[in-house]
């Protein structure tokens, strides 16, 4: 992988992985740059929509004169305009994303994070989409507003390198904030491991879709967290707030899995329950498999 300057996280496998497919957007955006994505408006195009009836001031040069002769009738054709979108990725930045795997070969969470982000801003640009940038633990850390360009994309990715994660998380005050800063619908893409108050990180989840945004959520855990391959007695530490415990992971494993899969299906439950995409990634996955998949999923459903 790259490592020098902002191409640290423009790995090429996974940018060959997915250089041939769109990110397209589920709900239909508003925008005034004629990119390849529908919008709710009419206008012209190249891609027929359907007829509507002729109405005094419609220009005759749309008037469907084949229609016509079958029916008599005056009628216009319509066609769908085209529209680029804001794909905004929310980073979570909090202390819990610094784990570091038992495994030296994996990338912590915050590393494997920041190339999910990079990955999808520069499929983003490449398609004439803005791409935007949110990191934030309890408040906002860094926020890049959404815009097009190579330019553009080189500052996000610098914001990138420069993220490092710390302290608690506040989900929930962080998506409202985000919320009232963007109010143009689009895409966000929020990228966390959703450690904290369940209830309160879906509200946040809930709020930002009412706001008529389309909302990802990419569940990001640590294959340990999935896995908990603990065998001796081990002290656990809480990254975010410095706690402490002391446990048996054998006798404990049981209940920690159960534990794990109830936190799983809660927030994969209340994320669709509000009409978002979700998305669970182990970090032992291949991450240029995890994109292309998805992606493609989100190709099909379209």
């Amino acid at each position: 992988m790259p490592s020098n300057g902002h191409m640290k996280y423009m790995d090429p496998d996974v940018l060959r992985s997915i250089g041939s497919i769109e990110l397209k957007a589920r709900m239909l955006v508003e925008g005034l740059y004629a990119s390849r994505h529908r919008c709710r408006f009419y206008g012209y195009s190249v891609e027929f929509k359907d007829h509507r009836e002729y109405v005094a001031g419609d220009e005759p040069r749309i008037i469907d004169w084949k229609t016509l002769a079958r029916t008599e009738r005056y009628y216009v054709r319509r066609f769908e305009m085209e529209s680029n979108m804001n794909v905004v990725c929310l980073l979570d930045a909090s202390g819990s994303m610094s784990y570091r795997p038992q495994d030296p070969r994996r990338m912590t969470k915050m590393e494997y994070a920041c190339l999910l982000v990079a990955s999808l801003s520069y499929l983003a640009n490449k398609q004439q989409d803005s791409p935007g940038l949110v990191t934030f633990t309890t408040e906002i850390k860094d926020f890049l507003a959404p815009r097009q360009g190579t330019r553009h994309l080189y500052t996000l990715l610098a914001r990138l390198e420069a993220v490092r994660p710390q302290g608690e998380t506040d989900l929930e005050n962080v998506l409202k904030k985000v919320a009232l800063r963007l109010r143009r619908r689009g895409i966000f893409i929020l990228v966390s491991d959703c450690h904290g108050d369940t209830n309160a990180v879906l509200d946040g989840l809930r709020h930002l879709a009412a706001r008529g945004h389309e909302v990802v959520v990419l569940h990001l855990l640590d294959h340990d967290e999935v896995a908990f391959p603990f065998h001796s007695l081990t002290s656990f530490r809480d990254l975010e707030t410095g706690a402490e415990i002391m446990c048996d992971p054998l006798r404990q494993h049981r209940e920690y899995a159960a534990r794990v899969t109830a936190f799983r299906d809660a927030i994969r439950e209340g994320a669709v329950g509000c009409g978002a995409d979700y998305r669970f990634i182990d970090t032992a996955q291949p991450i240029e498999l995890v994109l292309r998949d998805y992606l493609l999923y989100r190709r099909q459903r379209a």
